[in-house]
């Protein structure tokens, strides 16, 4: 675990740091956050990560203390001070000191950086399974703290041995909880949902990536055409190109890891390493 975050654009020890209990994102969960890798001491698509933290701070009336080159800056410090070559940095901006527990104050960045992630093999190998639930969160173009319903659905997807939950809104399929959706059509295309989602950087990537290989198409998604795939899977900054082989306890495809989850994995991981390689 690193030994120092960031407040605020200082460099302080993990375990001293800490906020006013008038914070509104201690009293009314307020805020916003966002979560990228870093790798050889670069933050990966660091310009994409920024505009939509930016972004999504703007949409929610709060102003980060740092610029975008400030912030940058303060990144790599934080990188070197924790002796970290490789890893996770988690950018949080609250809603600030508030004197009446309701308006918003002064907003705090801090800055995490967590161990690089590690998930089992198994996962990409064999595939998760995901159960779903009607629900269309309130903000979804931003990246809010707020994760209400994930977290108190955890008993029940762990109860159904899978990883998320998937949320549709009365039959149109959306998004994961912490992660973007993608279909292989009956007819071999790439469909993804085109709205009400947080449209994540990973999510763009793998359709960067998969342009010229196999059509690519954006819209309203429903449901029952994720029971008709060939394939599925889930898209995130930690879980990379993901399969799903189980929704609701029904086979996605033949139920196993299919050849174009296998191949878009790959390049985008090809993708992202040579990305590294380009800012160093």
């Amino acid at each position: 675990m690193a030994s120092y975050c960031g407040l605020n654009g200082a460099i302080l020890n993990q375990k001293e740091a800490g906020l006013g209990l008038t914070d509104l994102a201690i009293l009314r969960g307020y805020g916003i956050f966002d979560y990228f890798l870093f790798k050889y001491g670069q933050p990966l698509l660091e310009e994409q990560y920024f505009n939509r933290f930016f972004s999504s701070a703007e949409k929610m009336h709060l102003k980060a203390p740092l610029s975008p080159g400030q912030l940058s800056r303060h990144l790599r410090e934080l990188i070197a001070a924790n002796g970290q070559s490789q890893g996770a940095i988690r950018l949080v901006l609250t809603g600030g000191e508030s004197p009446d527990g309701y308006t918003p104050g002064q907003a705090n960045l801090i800055v995490l950086l967590h161990p690089y992630p590690q998930l089992p093999e198994s996962f990409f190998q064999e595939g998760v399974a995901l159960i779903t639930h009607n629900f269309q969160r309130e903000w979804p173009e931003v990246k809010s703290i707020n994760y209400l319903t994930g977290i108190k659905l955890l008993p029940r997807i762990r109860q159904a041995g899978a990883l998320e939950v998937l949320y549709h809104h009365d039959g149109i399929l959306l998004e994961s909880v912490r992660s973007n959706i993608f279909l292989i059509t009956e007819n071999g295309e790439l469909l993804t949902p085109h709205s009400n989602i947080l449209y994540g950087i990973t999510r763009r990537s793998v359709m960067d990536i998969a342009e010229g290989q196999l059509p690519i198409i954006e819209r309203e998604v429903r449901l029952e055409e994720l029971f008709r795939a060939r394939e599925a899977f889930i898209t995130g900054t930690n879980k990379s190109v993901m399969p799903v082989v189980r929704v609701d306890g029904q086979a996605i495809g033949d139920g196993r890891v299919g050849p174009w989850s296998k191949k878009l994995k790959e390049d985008l991981e090809r993708y992202r390493e040579g990305y590294y390689h380009q800012q160093m």
